[in-house]
C-alpha cells in the first residue's frame, strides 16, 4: 500500500478521510485534511449549523406572526405605536339623523332626475363648511420675582425675549424690576 501523495509505503490511515499516507505527508491527519484551503467542517458541525439556522428562522417567523394580545387587536403593537398610523372612523357629513340613501332606495342621481322631471327645482350642491378660524392667541401676565431673567421667563412660557420686550416696551433686558407685571404674548 502506497501513500496517496508519493510512492513510499503508507504507515497510517487518516481517521478523517481514510487516505493512506507516509510519515512525510501527515501526522495525526493526512496533509490533505490539514490543508486550510481544503478544510471542510465535519458533518456534525455542518448539520448542527443547519439545525440552528432552522430553529432561528422558525423563532423569527413566530415573532413576526405572533397574534397581538386580546385587548390590542385594533391597535398596532406598542413598539410601533408612534410609527404606524391608527385607523380612524370616517367623518360623516350632513344633518344628524339623515340617511345617506334616499327613502326609495335608489341613488341620489335617479332621485334628482325624477325631481327635475316633475318640475321642481333641482337640489343645489351642498355647501362645504368653511374652516373654523383658529382662536386668537391670548396674552398671559407674569409678575417678576427675585432672580428672574428675561431669558428664563421667555423659556418658561415658550416665547422669545424680543416678543416680551415689544409687548412691554422694554428697552434693555436688564431693566426688569421685582414686582413688575409683564404681558407674555403667545
Amino acid at each position: 500500500m502506497q501513500c496517496f501523495k508519493c510512492d513510499q509505503d503508507a504507515v497510517q490511515e487518516c481517521p478523517r478521510c481514510g487516505a493512506l499516507y507516509c510519515d512525510d505527508h501527515g501526522d495525526a491527519l493526512c496533509d490533505r485534511c490539514m490543508d486550510p484551503v481544503l478544510a471542510v467542517p465535519s458533518y456534525r458541525v455542518f448539520r448542527g449549523s443547519l439545525v440552528a439556522l432552522l430553529v432561528g428562522s422558525v423563532i423569527a417567523v413566530w415573532l413576526l406572526v405572533l397574534p397581538p394580545s386580546v385587548g390590542d387587536r385594533d391597535q398596532p403593537p406598542s413598539s410601533l405605536s408612534g410609527i404606524v398610523p391608527t385607523a380612524t372612523a370616517p367623518r360623516q357629513t350632513g344633518t344628524p339623523g339623515a340617511s345617506a340613501t334616499p327613502a326609495g332606495g335608489g341613488t341620489a342621481a335617479s332621485t334628482a332626475s325624477a325631481t327635475a322631471a316633475a318640475g321642481s327645482p333641482s337640489p343645489s350642491a351642498t355647501p362645504t363648511p368653511s374652516p373654523t378660524p383658529s382662536p386668537t392667541p391670548t396674552a398671559t401676565t407674569y409678575t417678576v420675582k427675585s432672580g428672574d431673567t428675561l431669558i428664563g421667563i421667555a423659556d418658561q412660557f415658550g416665547t422669545t425675549t424680543d416678543a416680551i420686550q415689544r409687548a412691554n416696551n422694554i428697552d434693555s433686558p436688564s431693566g426688569l424690576q421685582i414686582g413688575q407685571v409683564l404681558t407674555i404674548p403667545r
